[in-house]
């Protein structure tokens, strides 16, 4: 799946976002596009980290594999990060994160495997959003989605 930066969630429109809210996209890469890089800040990184393998919403049955390319050929998969220790499957569910403005920032938690190994730079305000560790928690089981 590929949205650009900042335009507005559309992966799964109307699941687990309540109506009224102004949901956007961070982070949904594809192979062959181009996308923002640098080197992120070590305590964002950490944090994009723990948020990945505490706070994964929206989870879905299947894995998105990453299509960016890989100098050493093809990536496991699902994709697998070690957080602290723990390993933990990207691909196959979302991290949410409220901006200071009130917006939702939702991105895949692939996302992390794009910074980690891709040198994807993300927009300003997730990172940001990001280090607050500003995750939106995913409502009980049982409780509607919206």
């Amino acid at each position: 799946m590929r949205y650009e930066d900042g335009s507005p969630y559309a992966y799964t429109p109307g699941i687990g976002v309540p109506q009224g809210v102004q949901a956007i996209n961070v982070g949904w890469l594809e192979r062959q596009e181009e996308f923002p890089r640098g080197e992120a800040p070590t305590e964002f990184v950490h944090a994009l980290a723990v948020l990945c393998r505490d706070n994964s919403s929206n989870r879905m049955r299947g894995w998105q594999s990453c299509t960016l390319p890989h100098p050493e050929g093809m990536p496991p998969y699902p994709v697998v990060a070690n957080v602290d220790g723990t390993e933990v499957a990207l691909g196959s569910a979302e991290i949410r994160l409220l901006a200071r403005d009130g917006r939702w920032l939702i991105a895949p938690n692939l996302v992390l495997h794009y910074v980690t190994a891709h040198g994807y730079l993300p927009p300003g305000e997730f990172i940001e959003a990001v280090t607050a560790r500003r995750a939106i928690p995913e409502p009980p089981s049982g409780m509607p989605r919206f």
